[in-house]
């Protein structure tokens, strides 16, 4: 029963999405779920990993500590995130840890089990290298958007971008994600709201 869920959730995975169904009951032979509670840890930083890691459900927060040991978040992620997939192929340390915000489900492939799946369908190599690719351009879009927008800006554009994740959230989790005091989020929302260019829901706030 399991093994026809997984091929299920395998499909919905826009990374499997050129695998016919002998080849995704082939990798989901090496898959398993793993179900977590709110507050979960994930994986620490420093941790290795032998499995790739995918979240099938809930939100998970992956961060680091600075060198007073404050808490800093580097980012949320929902349904069908690769979490930390560039450290667990290299086989090197986790750069950072993660945790579950809500209860939640990761689907976990065997790294071994995957990196023979690869040798066998390069063109699903292809596609992590094109995933892995997207993350640094994001990445570098982000580094340019947050030196160079406002605040409000910052606001606007991460509701605009994370329409679900924006209602998965608390506003002191946002606030976090943008490096900014929930007070200042809570100001330029207002301001927002105001002009128009957000409006409010049962569940939070969305771009109309």
């Amino acid at each position: 029963m399991e093994k026809r869920n997984i091929i299920d959730i395998l499909e919905q995975i826009n990374l499997f999405s050129s695998l016919n169904e002998q080849e995704l009951s082939e990798l989901a032979t090496e898959a398993h779920i793993s179900h977590y509670p709110k507050d979960s840890i994930v994986f620490t930083q420093g941790e290795m990993s032998k499995n790739v890691m995918i979240l099938i459900d809930g939100v998970v927060s992956v961060y680091k500590h600075d060198s007073k040991g404050n808490e800093v978040v580097i980012g949320y992620f929902n349904r069908y995130a690769l979490l930390a997939e560039a450290a667990v192929l290299r086989k090197t340390p986790l750069p950072s840890s993660a945790r579950f915000q809500t209860d939640g489900s990761l689907l976990k492939i065997s790294l071994d089990g995957f990196e023979s799946f690869l040798l066998s369908h390069p063109g699903l190599s292809y596609e992590i290298i094109q995933s892995l690719l997207a993350k640094i351009d994001l990445l570098q879009q982000n580094i340019h958007f947050n030196l160079a927008a406002t605040s409000k800006e910052k606001v606007l554009n991460f509701y605009q971008k994370n329409p679900k994740l924006a209602l998965d959230l608390k506003q002191y989790e946002i606030a976090s994600i943008l490096s900014m005091t929930p007070e200042t989020l809570s100001r330029n929302i207002a301001k927002l709201l105001k002009e128009e260019k957000l409006v409010q829901t049962a569940a939070g706030y969305k771009v109309p």
